[in-house]
């Protein structure tokens, strides 16, 4: 596993994905309990209007019973200014509240009720005079009959659309009788509304947090990675993991009473490939020679990176005899590297190595593979300049 920049991106990308699923669960969950307490909430504010206005003209039943029985109005008459005075009153209401509609009505039958006063200017659309006539549904049939305060859940009604009604009876005291009723109405376009303005709330704080727990995640990996002794770059052990694992073979070595060989690699010119071919170049080669460690290793995680572009190899019950006929099988996969950004440059690498003995330390057998590997980057040199 190569630790790329462009390993990173996609391992970013794709924890971002998963964090992001896992957070949309409990987002939508949230959504749709908001989407409910707001259409409770918006009941509540229907209902509470229509009962506030239908106490005050309760209150006022003695101007406001006699337009409730006419039949006609006589503009200039007494009976149309106070329809007037009511008119805007519920206008001013309607405008403080953002209710879509406020209005009164009376029984007619038990499907019709008929318009007394309407919140809407005049001269829309949506206006309905005195005396026009509607349809009722059976919460409004009940606040008429039985004077009670209902509120229905959002409806689609063919002429006005889809909206929730609240209705508070209007009552008058001296004979108990149900002159009237109020409704107060609030389309689902309002209800949209609130909903958008929660979910742009939601999909930022959505977006803030999966960004941030991704990262969060992202990086405690990499440090745990990190920790566990991989080198970020090249995928396979790193400094940390190639000191516990020397002493361990070592001491595994003293049991069994079984020698082995540590090898020292060292890439040959890296920093002029750096400087002349640029670092991701020089990333690549890290990379690839990772890679044929592993190969040679026979893929059994005992070569590290321990420097810039110093490597190890860790060979367990081996002799040094043994380990020359690895060497080589480095040496010629090295050779065979085709990397694009180099140009058809031979990459080759200088590699020591010192047999571990019973008696020796680890500092001693690692000290033996790096005087053997000045003494093949010396001969190495010599074979260049010659």
């Amino acid at each position: 596993m190569f630790y790329s920049k462009a390993r990173k991106r996609y391992l970013f990308f794709l924890r971002l994905l998963v964090v992001g699923v896992a957070v949309s669960v409990p987002t939508y969950y949230i959504f749709q309990k908001t989407k409910t307490i707001l259409l409770q909430e918006t009941q509540s504010n229907a209902l509470n209007s229509a009962h506030t206005i239908a106490t005050f003209l309760s209150a006022d039943i003695e101007r406001y019973r006699p337009l409730s029985e006419a039949t006609e109005l006589i503009e200039g008459s007494e009976l149309h200014q106070t329809y007037l005075q009511y008119t805007d009153l519920l206008r001013t209401i309607k405008e403080g509240n953002d209710a879509t509609f406020i209005y009164t009505s009376k029984y007619l039958d038990d499907q019709t009720s008929v318009f007394i006063l309407d919140g809407e200017e005049p001269d829309s659309m949506l206006f309905s005079p005195f005396g026009s006539t509607d349809s009722m549904d059976s919460q409004e049939l009940d606040t008429l009959q039985r004077g009670i305060i209902t509120v229905t859940d959002l409806m689609d009604d063919p002429e006005w659309g889809v909206y929730l009604s609240a209705y508070a009876p209007i009552i008058d005291e001296r004979d108990h009788s149900v002159v009237g009723l109020v409704g107060v109405d609030y389309s689902q376009a309002h209800f949209n509304h609130l909903t958008r303005q929660v979910a742009w709330i939601l999909n930022i704080g959505y977006a803030i947090l999966t960004i941030v727990l991704s990262i969060g995640l992202h990086t405690v990996i990499l440090k745990i990675q990190q920790r566990s002794g991989l080198d970020e770059l090249t995928g396979i052990g790193n400094k940390r993991a190639f000191n516990r694992s020397l002493h361990l073979v070592l001491e595994d070595a003293k049991r069994r009473n079984q020698n082995f060989v540590l090898c020292m690699v060292d890439i040959d010119s890296f920093k002029a490939i750096n400087d002349t071919y640029g670092h991701p170049a020089g990333d690549q080669v890290l990379q690839n020679v990772g890679r044929i460690l592993l190969n040679v290793s026979e893929k059994n995680r005992s070569c590290y990176r321990i420097g810039g572009d110093e490597f190890a190899l860790i060979l367990p019950a081996t002799n040094l005899s043994i380990a020359e006929n690895l060497k080589t099988a480095l040496q010629t996969q090295l050779a065979s590297l085709e990397i694009l950004s180099l140009k058809s440059e031979i990459v080759s690498a200088s590699i020591g190595m010192a047999e571990w003995v019973p008696g020796i330390t680890a500092e001693t057998l690692i000290n033996q593979a790096d005087k053997d590997l000045y003494k093949q980057k010396r001969i190495r040199t010599r074979h260049a300049h010659h």
